[in-house]
């Protein structure tokens, strides 16, 4: 069918740009001898992750345990839990998903370290753990150096764990717009975790995995060799926050804007404005209102759950008609597609696929 036949709202994925996304991030990584492990939180697609890893990457990041649950099930492999696992019923879930997949996880508490390693022998296996480092992130993560060396021991000497490396990452500065600024946050949570790493490996255990960076801070990631693997996410979609960030010698990052919410006027009450099918349960609101696409000097603003309004810089007649679709940039693709069901895969005007999102919603 074609996209102008979709009812809506209904979200678009562009297939080619997406498939441009992915390759381009594999260039990236391949060109600075770096592996990348793509974080799923923002497709909450197994099928965009079996994509990302036919185009070279190691594995993929989950950031919750039912992500992993959705991935593991679908036959994706070598997955990373990027936040701590905590409590009895959620480590039985853990180990019963490794069944059917490689599942690493992070951790910056003892106790959890320890609950992990007695489950993880009574099962009769032996569990990949990294120690979760703050690097300047201000949220999860034991501090640099003697902190970390010591929780890394204690993974170390457990004979349900196997220690498997460092994670330093830092999501509050993947979408600062001035480039040198961001490189300068970047540089300094690089340092951090160097500084970890060197301390763990003088306490006599190899660190064979660090793990950390992100979209916006990938090409400052992949010229230094502190990483061993970096997390971009956004990267296979973009929005308009990522959009509207610096990148070396040029003003935009070199990925193309993937996926939109098609969208259509409802309601025509005055000339300055035009009402909208997209409100708050169409489209995130965290990181502000989403863009207009398709009509130059529009603005969008959230009219209620259900509605989204129309306007004109400056004001000035809407030339929108009754019935008429555009489409919007999201401000944040990952929260913005955790409120859907499926995308819409589409090919110039015509959609080719529908594409289920499965870890939709998959929050615990």
């Amino acid at each position: 069918m074609k996209v102008a036949e979709l009812d809506t709202p209904v979200l678009l994925l562009d297939a080619d740009v997406l498939a441009g996304n992915i390759t381009y991030m594999k260039e990236m990584t391949e060109a600075a001898g770096i592996r990348y492990r793509p974080h799923s939180k923002t497709h909450k697609s197994p099928v965009i992750a079996r994509m990302q890893a036919e185009a070279g990457a190691v594995g993929i990041c989950c950031a919750k345990l039912g992500e992993a649950e959705v991935m593991a099930a679908a036959g994706v492999d070598n997955i990373l839990i990027t936040t701590p696992v905590v409590g009895e019923s959620k480590i039985g879930r853990l180990l019963h998903a490794r069944n059917t997949a490689r599942i690493a996880v992070v951790a910056d508490n003892a106790d959890n370290v320890a609950m992990l390693g007695d489950c993880a022998r009574m099962s009769g296996t032996r569990l990949d753990v990294l120690v979760e480092v703050d690097v300047g992130q201000g949220r999860c993560g034991v501090r640099p150096g003697a902190e970390a060396v010591e929780l890394a021991r204690a993974i170390h000497r457990h004979p349900g764990l196997e220690f498997a490396g460092l994670q330093g990452y830092q999501g509050r500065i993947q979408m600062v717009e001035d480039a040198a600024e961001r490189r300068a946050a970047t540089e300094s949570g690089l340092d951090l975790l160097e500084t970890t790493v060197r301390a763990v490996e003088d306490d006599g255990m190899p660190v064979p995995v660090r793990t950390g960076g992100g979209t916006g801070t990938s090409p400052f990631d992949l010229g230094r060799d502190t990483l061993t693997e970096i997390q971009p996410g956004s990267y296979v979609f973009m929005d308009s926050r990522y959009g509207g960030i610096g990148w070396p010698d040029r003003n935009a990052p070199p990925f193309g804007q993937a996926l939109h919410i098609l969208t259509s006027v409802v309601s025509r009450p005055a000339a300055d404005r035009a009402i909208l099918d997209a409100g708050l349960k169409a489209a995130s609101c965290d990181h502000g209102p989403p863009r207009i696409a398709d009509l130059e000097n529009a603005l969008f603003e959230f009219g209620g759950d259900e509605h989204g309004i129309a306007r004109m810089e400056g004001g000035g007649e809407v030339p929108l008609a009754l019935g008429e679709k555009l489409r919007l940039v999201p401000s944040h693709c990952d929260t913005t597609v955790n409120l859907y069901e499926q995308f819409m895969i589409v090919q110039g005007g015509n959609v080719v696929d529908v594409w289920p999102i499965e870890a939709r919603g998959r929050v615990q």
